[in-house]
């Protein structure tokens, strides 16, 4: 288990080095420190906590940039030093000691992609940057990778003064504290082959077991793969199985958004994926579910059967329902009334996927697959584990009960895994054209390569017959017009699970 924190909505252990804080102002400093993250250990140790991943510590503005706060500590200045109101390398030095004592790993929060708003380095050192000016169109690739991301300072990472700053900043840190593991933020903002080339020679100086995190905002599967494998990232965070969690668990829509959004990483090392709830850029996971506790319970416990390696926030084993930044960034809380139901929740869910060499390696692939449910296979061997997910009502599936609203892990019957058995094939499309103008098409598109994973120009004209594999898709219908624009259908999502020989599909407003 990762579990991820912003040092100043932690704990404040010293506070000394306080400086300017306002409790009352969401935007301000709150006083968490290094040191009250040490005294906190236990707590995470208690939680099951393998891995402590802390947001950025760096040396970094700390004044407001107009009405937003710098607490978060994304706004670098200096990468070789300690910020101080978090503390100094003594207090670092002695959390490390901490962890290590416990065996729980540390993940350090690097930022190459910008410096702070207004930082003087602009001025200094003006050959570092883009100077483009602010992304104005988030699907124009050169925008996204060469122009300001909410207004930083775009570094140049082609400058080799600016390779050599980042590069050795992180050296340093990396012979310093020894850490398990760098998260790199931003990393779709940053050419993949800069992130390649700082990657190697990181691992050139931390040896085995190092990794690099990759940051990849998008909810498109292919596209953060396709990220994943240019940049040569070991771990990449899992938003396209996020935002699918959420959709599907907390908003009621088709439950083969999950098992497609699995279905399409098949192959991969299940290891090679963070699965979380929600973190500091998302909605908080208990306001996304509208405050049904049972709902993010269902998602919890999903993370850890599911494959990848599950990231609790801080805050979620509270119920933090935040939807929007900073409501999403509040101070942990450290009353009496301790969460214990979620946290025992936690702990059980976290120990039987340590003790379950099938949840934690095995392959998985989507057995069956309902309106409001599904079953994922994971399979290590010649050993089998069914997850079941049951977002309705008490039902039968393969002739086992499961309950309403539920996630199952069991070992299946024999005459239960013949009855849901999927097989590749070729799928017929019949399709009522009846609505169209002359010289218009209806096209099928999808998250898959069959489908032109989310591209319309790549679609499938309908009428068709399309070889599909053993797995779970989402698709949607869209009418071209003669002009060439773009039509797509209301509503949710359609699914399809593997070769059902023949369907037929209607136009739908």
């Amino acid at each position: 288990m990762i579990y991820f924190l912003l040092v100043d909505r932690f704990y404040n252990g010293d506070p000394t080095n306080d400086g300017a804080i306002n409790l009352s102002d969401p935007q301000a400093f709150h006083g968490g420190d290094l040191r009250g993250v040490s005294e906190k250990l236990e707590y995470l140790d208690e939680l099951g906590v393998e891995t402590l991943w802390l947001g950025p510590i760096t040396q970094m503005r700390t004044e407001k940039f107009y009405e937003w706060g710098a607490y978060h500590g994304y706004w670098l200045e200096n990468p070789f030093e300690v910020e101080p109101r978090f503390g100094t390398w003594s207090d670092m030095d002695g959390l490390q000691r901490g962890l290590h004592s416990r065996n729980i790993g540390l993940a350090l929060d690097i930022v190459y992609n910008h410096v702070a708003p207004e930082s003087t380095r602009v001025k200094t050192h003006p050959g570092w940057f883009h100077h483009a000016g602010p992304i104005v169109d988030g699907h124009n690739s050169a925008e996204v990778m060469d122009h300001d991301v909410h207004g930083l300072p775009d570094l140049d990472q082609s400058n080799p003064k600016v390779y050599a700053w980042l590069r050795d900043a992180s050296i340093y840190w990396l012979e310093r504290l020894r850490p398990a593991a760098f998260r790199l933020d931003a990393v779709r903002h940053m050419p993949p082959e800069f992130v390649a080339q700082i990657g190697d020679d990181i691992r050139g100086k931390a040896g085995r077991g190092f990794q690099l995190w990759g940051e990849v905002f998008d909810g498109n599967v292919a596209q953060v793969q396709a990220t994943q494998a240019a940049a040569k990232l070991d771990v990449v965070f899992d938003y396209p199985l996020h935002y699918a969690l959420i959709d599907v668990v907390c908003k009621g829509q088709p439950a083969a958004s999950i098992a497609a959004a699995l279905d399409r990483t098949r192959g991969s090392d299940p290891e090679s994926w963070i699965t979380f709830a929600d973190n500091h850029d998302t909605p908080r996971v208990t306001g996304q579910c509208g405050g049904n506790s049972r709902r993010v319970d269902l998602i919890l416990e999903l993370l850890f059967t599911l494959r990848g390696r599950p990231m609790i926030t801080w805050g979620t084993e509270w119920g933090f329902d935040g939807l929007k930044e900073p409501e999403n960034r509040a101070d942990m809380r450290w009353d009496d009334a301790r969460p214990m139901d979620r946290m025992a929740g936690l702990r059980s869910w976290n120990t039987r996927r340590q003790e379950d060499e099938v949840l934690r390696r095995g392959n998985w692939r989507t057995v069956g697959l309902g309106a409001d449910w599904f079953v994922i296979e994971r399979s290590l061997g010649k050993q089998r584990r069914w997850v079941v997910y049951n977002g309705g009502q008490q039902r039968e599936i393969a002739g086992i009960t499961f309950d309403e609203a539920s996630v199952s892990v069991l070992t299946p019957p024999r005459e239960a895994v013949s009855s849901l058995r999927v097989k590749s094939g070729s799928v017929v499309v019949d399709a009522d054209t009846g609505n169209l103008k002359p010289g218009e098409q209806l096209l099928m598109v999808g998250d898959a390569p069959e489908f032109g994973q989310w591209n319309a120009e790549h679609a499938i004209v309908l009428p068709a017959a399309i070889t599909l594999a053993d797995a779970a898709y989402v698709y949607k219908l869209v009418i071209r017009h003669i002009d060439g624009t773009i039509t797509w259908e209301a509503g949710e999502n359609r699914w399809l699970l593997g070769a059902q020989q023949r369907l037929r599909v209607a136009w739908r407003n």
